[in-house]
């Protein structure tokens, strides 16, 4: 198989989904069904440099925070 661009699964389209997972019997290019604008998913980043990375991911800043001490851990035993 050949793929045109970086294969990523998140970026099949709902009416192709359907059909690999046989969840419907007729593939998209032989239906007249036109998706509207508004039903578009938007794109996911995960794993690339656009993936959301919150304060506290050692991915956001290559450094995490120190701890507050609002926490107390954990000790087996105990």
């Amino acid at each position: 198989m050949i793929y045109n661009g970086y294969a990523e699964a998140t970026r099949v389209p709902p009416s192709w989904h359907g059909w690999l997972h046989h969840t419907v019997d007729v593939a998209p290019t032989e239906e007249s069904y036109t998706p509207r604008e508004w039903k578009a998913a938007p794109p996911q980043h995960d794993g690339d440099p656009a993936a959301y990375r919150p304060s506290g991911s050692t991915l956001a800043s290559g450094r995490r925070p120190k701890a507050t001490g609002d926490y107390q851990p954990w000790t087996p035993g105990n």
